[in-house]
Parts: structure tokens; sequence; C-alpha cells
């Protein structure tokens, strides 16, 4: 793939992983129109809540092994305009405000987006200088949080004037007409040179390399306490913990949430920059990284105790989202360990266990109603998993 090429293809899926990351912590704010929705059919609301949370992980989850064998036998251009299509039906079905429908419409959302920031790290690892990997891979980062960042106030302020019915119909919109575009801008083809079953079978033997290995194993996990905790954060846990210890109203906790994705999207280009040319690692700021992130959640989990003010808390969640962006050496981990061109399978599966670890944590607040164990959780997690990180292999 020329150079030009790349850039179109990359400049494509980054567009794409705005939207999925629009969709992903959009919940996040959504707690008034589920409470409404709840009201209106009957339906306990955090268990809807945790629901529509959740569905989309598990989804997205689910999708994270076969995704990764099908973007390396199918090829990224035909795999995220399939993919890119169940998205677009699922935002449709989103905006019926129908319970049953919005929860198919999460599952069919989560589903589709699994397959693009896969897709994002096959591109990266077949076709761009692997010291840029780190680079590229904090810019989709970036990317993809200014998509968490439209999904606080400024998507708060467009469903408070418009209503959720409409604000996902334009969401609709704009991921159909993202789908198409592969087909025109992209030119993977996937790994087969003997057809569509020849490159299934080789990703699969790929696969079944990744899955006995003890980096690719201790990788994955060190996803659940650093940027799983995070997302579960920011699309259910973060406005149950604000609202419960700081009694912050919905603006509130969107502008708190909007400081959390604007500190990660302004510092992982950053970290990425400084793996790939200063440092020339990734390990060190995998171990790092989780070790922050333990500290980071006993602190918020103390933080109603010792300082239970509204700056304090707007503070503390920008200063969260400058530890998170640490997280990204984890995608070129998963895939430098292996032949660059099965980078989509080496990565889905530590990305399976990440997004598992999202939807347990979501579903969680069917059971626990308390923020701070939750929290507590994930920092116990995050110093479990760094201190595994410190056996796995330097990649770069």
């Amino acid at each position: 793939m020329s150079k030009r090429r790349l850039v179109s293809a990359l400049a494509v899926l980054y567009a794409l992983y705005f939207v999925v990351y629009v969709h992903r912590t959009i919940t996040g704010v959504l707690k008034p129109e589920f409470e409404h929705v709840s009201l209106q059919y009957g339906i306990d609301v955090a268990l809807l809540s945790s629901t529509m949370a959740s569905a989309y992980f598990y989804a997205y989850s689910s999708m994270q092994l076969p995704g990764g064998v099908l973007a390396d036998a199918l090829g990224v251009k035909r795999y995220t305009a399939i993919s890119g299509g169940i998205m677009t039906l699922g935002a449709l079905l989103f905006s019926t405000t129908n319970p049953q429908l919005m929860i198919i419409g999460r599952i069919l959302i989560g589903a589709g987006a699994a397959a693009i920031y896969i897709s994002i790290q096959r591109v990266i690892g077949v076709y761009a200088d692997k010291n840029s990997g780190g680079t590229l891979t904090g810019l989709a980062l970036s990317i993809g949080n200014l998509g968490a960042l439209f999904a606080t106030m400024p998507a708060r302020s467009l469903i408070d004037s418009f209503g959720l019915p409409v604000f996902f119909l334009g969401l609709t919109a704009v991921t159909a007409f993202l789908s198409i575009s592969p087909l025109f801008s992209i030119e993977d083809e996937g790994v087969s040179t003997k057809g569509v079953m020849d490159g299934l079978k080789k990703a699969i033997g790929q696969l079944k390399v990744v899955a006995r290995s003890y980096h690719s194993i201790a990788v994955a996990l060190a996803y659940t306490g650093t940027y799983s905790a995070i997302l579960a954060f920011q699309s259910y846990w973060g406005y149950e913990y604000m609202q419960t210890y700081f009694h912050l109203t919905k603006s509130e906790a969107a502008q708190a949430l909007f400081l959390l994705a604007l500190a990660f999207l302004l510092s992982v280009p950053l970290v990425g920059f400084i793996s790939d040319t200063v440092l020339r690692k990734r390990k060190p700021i995998l171990i790092v990284g989780c070790l922050l992130h333990s500290l980071a959640w006993f602190t918020a989990a103390l933080l109603p105790l010792i300082a239970p003010s509204k700056s304090t808390l707007y503070a503390f969640t920008f200063l969260l989202g400058l530890i998170a962006s640490t997280h990204m050496v984890i995608s070129p981990m998963s895939r430098e360990a292996y032949p660059p061109e099965f980078s989509g399978t080496t990565f889905a599966f530590v990305n399976l266990v990440g997004f598992l670890a999202v939807a347990v944590y979501q579903s969680l607040g069917i059971f626990i109603g308390d923020p701070l164990i939750i929290l507590k959780i994930f920092g116990v997690s995050a110093l479990i998993t760094g201190i595994m990180a410190i056996k796995t292999r330097e990649t770069l």
C-alpha cells in the first residue's frame, strides 16, 4: 500500500473510530433518558441503565476473536464496510426509545464497532513502519476520544435541545455515510492467497499460538484495571459516583467526563511518541501505567472522604485522563510480538479480555449499588496486572 493510500485508509478508519467512541460512551450522560424510559415502561432504572451500558461491550467483546480473524482473512476493506452497516442499523433501532429495540440496537452497535479498532491495528501493523506504531495508535485513540469528548457536554446539549430520537437519527446518517467509505479508500484484501477459507485457516492457526502465550495473556489482563476501568467509568460508573458522592447535576457530571476525555486525547499521542522515539520501549510504560491507574482508583475511592469538593473532582478527572493515556502501549505490544500480517488476530485476543471486563464491570451495577466498591475493584485489578506485566516481552 502506498503512503498516500495508507493515509487515506487511516483517515477513514479514524473517522469511523470517532463514531465508535460516541456510541461507546454516550450512555454515560443518558441516565435522565433511561429514567424516563423506565417510568414509561415500568422497568427498574438500575437494571435498564446497566443493561444499556453493558450490552454494547458484551457484543463488542464477543466479536473480538471472530473480528480479528475476519479482518485478517477478508481484509479491512470488506470487513469494515459490512460492520459499519451493522452499526448503522443498531443506531437506527436505538433511536426508537423502545427498551427492547434499544437493547438490540446496542448489541448491533457493539458487534459492528468491534471491527474498527482491530482494522486500524491491522493497517498499522501490516503497512506502517514499526517505529511509528505507537504514534499512529496514539493518534487513533486521540481521535476516538474526540468522540468521547463529543459524547459528554456537546451531546448532552444536543439531546436536551432536540431529544434522543433526533440525535440518534443524525448519528445513524453519519454512520451510514462512513460505512460506505472503506469500499473506495482501503485496498487491504487480507492474508488469503487461495480464497477466504485459506485466510480463515491461517488466522485461526495464529490465534491458537496467541492464546497460549503468557505475554498476550498478561498484556490482555493489563487492560482490566486500566482502560477497561476507564471505559466503565466513562459510560456508567462515573455518573453514579459523581451523583452519589458529589451531588453533581447531569450537566456538571458531563463536564467532569469532558475533562477526562480532553486530558486523554491531548496526552495519548505524546505517550505514543515517547514510546516510539524517546524511550524506544513499550514495557516500562505499561508497568508504570498499571501502577498509576491503581493509585488513581484508590484515590478516587478516598476522595469523597478527604476532599469532597466539585473543584477537586474536576481536577481528579483531568488527571485520570492523563493517566489513562499510558494504556496505549497495550495495542502495539499485543501485535508486535507476532508476524505483522496477523495483526488483527493477535490484537483481537487482547482486546477481547479488555472489553469483556468493561461489560462485567457495568453488569455489576445490577448487584452493587455503591460506586466506591467498584473503584476499589479497579484499583486491585490494576495493581495485580501491573505486577504480572513485569514478565511481559519488550516488543519494540
